[in-house]
């Protein structure tokens, strides 16, 4: 029996507060997979995002996002008053408003951690997540006093993390790090508290991990030592794909490359620990860029012929493939947690030695239906089994813009059309004689996608609701403007849920 899923990321619901969160509205959201009868929901990863807001270039691959927190729980729990609440409210929009919200949430987090830390001591709580919480804490405060958050240009005494300076900015600043180590005090236990509501409905929820960390952020600069960087913090390489038909310089991501040697020789420890803290609240995790495990696209920073610092490269054309660990790295971390929590983001460029990592290791890969047409008819009842396969991901158009994009004669869509003409019996005849076949699009595409060999079906909410380029959710390769579509409401059958008994 196929298991079915919906993929919308916790920002993308709808709410009276600039950004979807852990609120009312996320149990709705639950309540309503559990009525429908789906097994799991996919979202993106829960960290404090960085520059673009993104949650795959987060401050901190630990701390979560603060702006997740639910201003309803903050009153519910009596952390704010009723005005609080209200001055934090914002116009209902299909946008997050990543400024508004920042603003707001900001004030509203410092009256609740203020009205927190005046009845609880958190002092055991730093100490026992001390190894990611005081560095993101201390370079927490040092992005505010610099204004930004490039160590690489701090003061040589802020360049490095260390317990000892830690001290010396709590001793100084001390009322602003305890509010922030609060937040994620808050954000936890809502967190904490909606996963359970989860397994009450017998909900798996399935989270995303990202391989690369961002340069600007608290795990980079209190482990350099992990990182291919010089003394003075410049990155060497940095991260990106290479060259291909969709990007003809490839795609230069700029995280800094892993030294994998002093990665194993500390047996993977903060890889360990990412994974160890995104499963205290997650049942199976995405392991974004899967191929990355085992060989990465290289870039090498080239040297400023004045300065003869490294500098960022203008493209990814003049990388290499270099080989990672992944028969070592994977070794550890199933012998930890096993396999069954993984699925393997095996997208991109695979060979031979990626796919035997994968199947070495028995970790469930991933299809994308919208790539499936783009060389042939796909025989999609004869997929693998183990696979997830998934209409579209947060990185692809919609399935209606997809189909929108296509070429009258382009490969994809004329396959596309054979298939539909070659299995007529899969589909209601009123979908295939509908007079604009582009608007029922997305519902032939779910269609294909329960009906291949695949046992579990992801589907974006955007593609069940028939939405376009307006609902994107990102494009990859572009660093702005991107993670702001939300829902203004819950529309059809999904409104009508009422709020949780709490």
């Amino acid at each position: 029996m196929k298991k079915r899923g919906i993929l919308l990321h916790i920002t993308s619901l709808p709410g009276d507060f600039g950004i979807g969160d852990l609120g009312y509205d996320a149990y709705r959201f639950a309540d309503y997979l559990a009525k429908q009868g789906y097994t799991y929901w996919q979202i993106l990863p829960l960290y404090h995002p960085g520059y673009g807001n993104s949650p795959y270039n987060p401050v901190s691959a630990f701390a979560y996002n603060p702006y997740l927190i639910s201003p309803e729980l903050l009153y519910e729990d009596g952390l704010i008053d009723k005005p609080d609440l209200e001055a934090a409210k914002l116009p209902r929009n299909s946008q997050v408003a990543y400024d508004s919200v920042y603003r707001n949430k900001e004030q509203l987090l410092q009256i609740a951690t203020k009205n927190y830390l005046s009845t609880n001591d958190i002092t055991e709580y730093i100490e026992s997540n001390a190894l990611y919480l005081k560095p993101y804490l201390a370079y927490n405060i040092l992005c505010k006093l610099y204004g930004d958050c490039t160590w690489e240009l701090y003061r040589p005494e802020h360049r490095h993390f260390s317990e000892q300076l830690y001290e010396q900015l709590l001793e100084e600043y001390h009322s602003s790090m305890l509010q922030t180590a609060c937040a994620q005090i808050l954000v936890q236990e809502q967190l904490f508290r909606f996963r359970s509501y989860l397994r009450e409905k017998k909900i798996i929820l399935i989270g995303d991990m990202p391989l690369y960390l961002s340069y600007h952020s608290s795990d980079v600069w209190a482990n350099q030592h992990l990182f291919d960087l010089d003394a003075a913090g410049n990155r060497l390489s940095v991260a990106g794909v290479p060259p291909d038909a969709f990007a003809e310089e490839g795609q230069l991501w700029g995280n800094p490359l892993y030294r994998w040697s002093e990665m194993q020789a500390d047996d993977f420890r903060l890889f360990q620990d990412r994974i160890a803290h995104a499963l205290r609240y997650l049942d199976l995790l995405r392991l974004d860029h899967f191929i990355g495990y085992v060989n990465y696209w290289s870039v090498p920073c080239p040297l400023d012929p004045k300065t003869g610092e490294p500098t960022l490269p203008l493209d990814a054309t003049a990388g290499s493939w270099i080989n990672a660990l992944g028969e070592e790295f994977f070794s550890v971390v199933t012998n930890r947690f096993g396999i069954e929590p993984f699925i393997a983001e095996d997208l991109g460029i695979l060979n031979e030695e990626v796919c035997r990592i994968r199947d070495l290791f028995g970790f469930p890969g991933m299809i994308i239906l919208q790539f499936c047409f783009e060389e042939s008819v796909p025989k999609v009842e004869e997929y693998p089994t183990e696979r997830f396969i998934y209409t579209g991901t947060h990185d692809n158009p919609t399935a209606a813009e997809w189909y929108a994009g296509l070429a009258e004669d382009s490969p994809s869509r004329l396959n596309f059309q054979q298939f539909l003409n070659e299995n007529p019996s899969l589909f209601d005849a009123k979908l295939l004689r509908h007079k604009d076949p582009g608007q029922v699009v997305p519902q032939l595409m779910i269609t294909i996608a329960e009906a291949s060999g695949c046992q579990r079906v992801i589907i974006p909410l955007q593609d069940l609701l028939g939405l376009g380029a307006e609902a994107r959710m990102n494009i990859p390769g572009t660093a702005l403007g991107n993670w702001q579509w939300r829902l203004v409401d819950f529309p059809g059958d999904l409104s009508g849920i009422d709020h949780p008994s709490n």
